[in-house]
């Protein structure tokens, strides 16, 4: 009966979630943001290949399998958490690269994710698709492109009262992301402890690896690496932990995640705070290399 309603609430979180994104941004940010080709390829690559394929080491690495290795590869397996603009915007990065990088994510993943996932999870590729791959693909669908699009229209063709009632859609779905995060705790904190010291130490290294692997594209501004950094470094909690809940319900699974997630969300918030004070320096100090490597 609980499992029950947190699969719902999970749903209804990633639903307002993408839907509040949608209603908070303009045609012109969302066509500005997605023009950047150069570097939403290189965002995609980063997010889809590089991290993933890093997490897989680390879990090969550390000899973790079973549950717990789902957990940690749903959560590398996720990208375009709606947590990362905001901590760009705070670090004082190009947040409209943040915007297209997220809205690149969201979309990407409908196929990506799914086929990325088929592919890890089993041997026979068409067998993966259709047990795994096509299932994923379909709550991606429901629960992220759906709602995002919805939110686009309704700023596009009721700019008012989506601007009244967007704020709200947003606390709501932060305010449930808390009590979904609170109510594991309390029902399956247990767990934490039943996985052992290796999934922190391999969640705590996977998420400051993907800041470094973000950061290190060959971009032009030091803004464009902070925002390229915190983007990458913030999984789609959400997303991970509607699949758990929808397709791999074992309880350590939801344990590693969250597990991820307060890690990710201490460390981003951290990194944030230091870039926050360091991004001129860092800024000047990039460009200064940038107009030596010219000359």
């Amino acid at each position: 009966m609980i499992d029950q309603a947190l699969r719902v609430l999970i749903g209804l979180m990633m639903f307002l979630t993408l839907l509040a994104m949608g209603m908070g941004l303009t045609s012109v940010e969302v066509v500005g943001a997605l023009r950047r080709v150069r570097v939403l390829a290189i965002g995609l690559v980063v997010n889809f290949v590089a991290i993933p394929a890093l997490v897989l080491l680390l879990v090969q690495v550390f000899a973790i399998d079973g549950p717990v290795a789902v957990g940690l590869l749903l959560c590398a397996l996720a990208p375009g958490s709606g947590v990362g603009p905001l901590l760009v915007d705070y670090a004082r990065g190009d947040v409209g690269l943040s915007v297209g990088l997220l809205l690149g994510l969201t979309f990407s993943s409908v196929a990506l994710t799914p086929i990325l996932l088929g592919w890890w999870s089993g041997g026979d590729v068409g067998v993966a698709l259709s047990v795994t791959a096509l299932p994923t693909m379909g709550l991606i669908v429901a629960f992220q492109v759906v709602p995002l699009v919805a939110g686009l229209l309704l700023r596009r063709y009721a700019e008012s009262p989506t601007r009244r009632v967007q704020p709200w859609i947003a606390r709501i779905a932060r305010w449930l992301m808390l009590g979904i995060i609170a109510a594991y705790l309390l029902t399956q904190g247990q767990l934490f402890l039943a996985n052992g010291v290796r999934p922190f130490v391999v969640s705590l290294v996977a998420i400051l690896a993907s800041f470094l692997v973000g950061w290190a594209p060959l971009l032009r501004t030091g803004t464009e690496r902070v925002s390229m950094g915190l983007t990458a470094m913030n999984r789609n909690l959400a997303l991970a932990m509607l699949l758990a809940a929808m397709l791999f319900t074992h309880p350590s699974t939801v344990a590693a995640i969250l597990t991820y997630g307060i890690l990710m969300l201490i460390v981003a918030f951290a990194i944030a705070a230091w870039l926050r004070r360091s991004t001129p320096a860092l800024e000047r100090a990039l460009d200064a290399g940038g107009a030596a490597g010219e000359r």
